[in-house]
């Protein structure tokens, strides 16, 4: 009896501390984030209400930040690239570090797994040096 008291506590506490952490007030998509986008590696950035985007695109590269607007599970932004189009995505999170998109316009689906990686942007050789190393890590295809 003792030790099923034990396993029910133990089980207590993990549902307590998994409903304190999905309960919390504001989850935020602040930090760095790799996805694979129709076989090629880019990375996105999110800082407080501004996004942006590295790609091996040669449309997009290192883009400059743009303003986002986030309204409850929804992320509001202008895209990245050539064609330049206000678009938006219900934002799901699927796991400790790992972020799904699904555009609304199109269905598409883009996962962000979150990088742990300090980034500079003011390097711009150590960045690409470190973008290209963990495209090269990436299997993106």
């Amino acid at each position: 009896v003792s030790q099923h008291l034990m396993k029910l506590n133990f089980w207590n506490i993990i549902l307590t501390f998994i409903l304190f952490l999905g309960c919390q007030p504001e989850k935020t998509l602040d930090g760095n984030y790799s996805s694979c986008i129709d076989g090629e590696y880019a990375e996105l950035y999110f800082k407080k209400d501004s996004m942006r985007v590295a790609s091996e695109n040669v449309w997009v590269e290192l883009s400059q930040w743009r303003k986002i607007e986030i309204k409850n599970d929804t992320l509001y932004f202008e895209t990245f690239g050539e064609w330049r189009d206000k678009t938006k995505a219900k934002i799901k999170y699927v796991g400790m570090n790992n972020t799904e998109l699904s555009f609304l316009e199109t269905d598409a689906i883009l996962n962000l797994e979150r990088m742990n990686v300090k980034l500079t942007f003011k390097d711009s050789l150590k960045f690409w040096n470190g973008f290209n190393k963990r495209l090269n890590s990436k299997n993106c295809k």
